[in-house]
């Protein structure tokens, strides 16, 4: 069972040694006002003490009231009980002790505190018997426990009724009655955020330089992610649990090597300048159902927050949790997304066990789907097959690696090419890299030829090979993907209210604008038939090359023919 150290505020402190003879209100006269107008609380009081209430007036130049005098044990608690676990927690100050008139007689000494209330309530509180009235639900902003008698009483929330996970039961109030208004002593709630990085998105909205709700990247990146738990104050409680509890979609894969949990000063520290937490030591992880598939949860859990390291250093105001998850092949193409969610669970019940938990919050992250036909320049409901096609960057600087129609990442272009001559890599260089690691990209016989898993931004489609009988692009097309997110830090949660348009505009050929819902822009390249040469050919080119043959065998029969007659003349 936790124990409360302190409590914060206690509207009263007990004057029980001053006796003032100024007649009481009569039984069941008075009641406890707690000014509280949010619902799902429900309050009960304990009367600790009985006796007589004076008047809220100061008398002859006493402690303004009211004042209880001829006390007795209250029927909210077993004084016996509680008499004994007094004397054994604290004789020097109760050992005397015989009575409910000589407790309260210690409680009211001229320098007695908040924090002496306090710790008597932290002990009265396990002996508590019948409860004296409840309040359920607010009116007008406040609950009312009515109908009770004069006393001095312990109000708490009932145990396990907070019915918003979010809330927090309020700290022990000890009060001496006299028809009284008190506030809650709610313990601070903490919140938590999740945020996703953008490349292109660099306002920083104090979250950090590329932070927000919303971004889109390729499959086979690693996406930095960022949590962001708030630091309350936890002084009411000796413990204090503090777990976080992250959701990957299937289409993210997490890197358990790279998650790291600071304690920092604000949200958009660079945690680069902390020193990250031990886990094992400051910290427990615990990643369940995480596989190379994607999917999963993992945690963060502090046993007791008071104790980590650098709490109390600097004025630090927040734990921070900072990982990377790969987009992988499983990941949704268009809406709705991959979203990414995480929920803080925290002490909320500063007089005890209890675990409270704020909602979700959520971030996403998209990507989205080239399809490309190929077509006859001449007439483009002639679909053209065997085109084949390599995707390059916006800076012609590396090559998608695709396999079975899907981007898994960027490779380096063959050797001894660079961006500044990619334009001149021999089709066998293309093959030979493609047996290594999959990058040539062929229409079929519908002329259909594509690639999924792209985030907005330039790509270039070089030709490297024709469809037969048609000539090879002089040019690679230059293809521009725009997806309008709502990137910000306030995102409802809806994906098509985070992703709302999607086009595409290319330097030759045609485009259509996209889908959001599939996630696909279409681009239609077009190839020209290679030209005709005007030819001989027919049976008279085979005649006349026979023919040929025939005299020049004949020549050279007259020549021999010749040489022998010229030699026999001369002999």
């Amino acid at each position: 069972m936790k124990k409360m150290k302190k409590l914060a505020a206690i509207l009263l402190s007990l004057a029980m040694a001053a006796i003032l003879s100024v007649p009481a209100l009569a039984a069941g006269e008075y009641s406890i006002t707690i000014q509280n107008d949010k619902a799902g609380h429900t309050y009960e009081a304990y009367q600790i003490f009985a006796g007589d209430v004076s008047s809220d007036d100061p008398t002859d130049g006493a402690t303004a009231g009211p004042i209880l005098s001829n006390i007795t044990w209250g029927n909210g608690v077993n004084g016996a009980a509680l008499l004994a676990a007094l004397k054994e927690a604290d004789a020097e100050k109760y050992g005397a002790c015989e009575t409910a008139a000589d407790v309260a007689g210690v409680l009211g000494v001229e320098n007695a505190t908040a924090t002496d209330a306090a710790a008597f309530a932290e002990i009265a509180a396990e002996y508590l018997a019948t409860v004296a009235g409840t309040a359920t639900e607010p009116v007008e902003g406040n609950y009312v426990i009515g109908n009770l008698d004069a006393g001095y009483y312990l109000v708490k929330d009932q145990d396990g009724s907070l019915e918003d996970d979010a809330d927090s039961a309020t700290e022990y109030i000890v009060q001496v009655l006299g028809n009284v208004a008190m506030d809650p002593k709610d313990s601070d709630i903490p919140t938590v955020e999740k945020k996703v990085s953008e490349e292109d998105y660099h306002l920083d909205d104090g979250y950090g330089y590329t932070y927000n709700d919303i971004a889109d990247w390729d499959i086979g990146d690693s996406v930095p992610f960022k949590l962001i738990g708030a630091i309350p104050d936890m002084s009411a409680y000796d413990t204090y649990e503090y777990i976080f509890t992250d959701t990957l979609s299937n289409g993210l894969t997490l890197q358990a090597d790279t998650i790291k949990v600071y304690i920092a000063v604000d949200k958009d520290d660079e945690v680069r300048d902390y020193i990250p937490l031990t886990p094992g030591e400051d910290y427990t992880l615990n990643i369940q159902n995480v596989g190379e598939n994607g999917g999963g949860t993992f945690s963060i859990a502090f046993d007791d927050l008071k104790t980590a390291p650098y709490i109390d250093e600097g004025n630090r105001h927040y734990v921070i949790v900072t990982y990377d998850a790969t987009l992988n092949t499983n990941a949704e193409i268009g809406l709705d997304g991959n979203s990414n969610a995480v929920y803080l669970e925290f002490s909320n019940n500063p007089n005890g066990d209890g675990l409270g938990r704020t909602p979700e919050d959520t971030v996403i992250v998209f990507t989205y789907q080239l399809d490309g036909t190929k077509v006859d320049g001449e007439d483009v409901g002639t679909k053209l097959e065997g085109a084949e096609f390599v995707l390059f960057n916006g800076g012609h600087t590396r090559v998608a690696h695709i396999e079975n129609g899907k981007l898994v990442g960027w490779v380096n272009l063959p050797e001894g090419y660079t961006h500044a001559n990619y334009d001149e890599i021999p089709y066998e260089a293309w093959e030979e890299l493609d047996t290594a690691t999959n990058v040539i990209i062929t229409s079929t016989a519908d002329g259909i030829f594509g690639v999924s898993g792209l985030d907005d931004g330039t790509l270039h489609l070089l030709e490297i090979k024709a469809p037969v009988g048609y000539n090879l692009l002089e040019n690679d097309v230059r293809i521009d993907i725009a997806a309008t997110t709502a990137n910000g830090q306030n995102w409802n949660g809806a994906a098509n209210t985070a992703l709302t348009a999607l086009t595409i505009s290319v330097d030759q050929g045609a485009a259509e604008d996209g889908d959001t819902t599939t996630g696909i822009v279409n681009v239609t390249v077009a190839n020209n038939q290679g030209t005709t040469l005007p030819e001989t050919g027919g049976i008279g080119t085979t005649i006349f090359f026979v023919l040929g043959g025939v005299l020049v065998i004949g020549a050279g029969v007259l020549l021999i023919v010749r040489l022998r007659m010229r030699a026999e003349s001369k002999e």
